[in-house]
């Protein structure tokens, strides 16, 4: 399945935004936590990434808060 990932197109054999997401953020050094993501411009709340499918085409947008000052 083809995705945009924050604008850059990707191949993927997940089928739900929870495994893609937790195959992505699997290494990262605070896991998925302060990570935002929306599909086709609608927030998904990250209870609902288990059970939400992804399709062909969907354009995915992940924004993660940082600290600064």
């Amino acid at each position: 399945m083809k995705l945009s990932i924050n604008g850059e197109l990707s191949e993927t054999n997940f089928s739900t935004l929870g495994e893609w997401a937790a195959s992505e953020f699997e290494n990262s050094a605070n896991g998925i936590k302060g990570i935002a993501i929306a599909v086709n411009g609608c927030i998904v709340p990250n209870s609902k990434w288990p059970s939400f499918t992804l399709q062909n085409g969907d354009k995915i947008l992940v924004v993660q808060a940082a600290q600064g000052g």
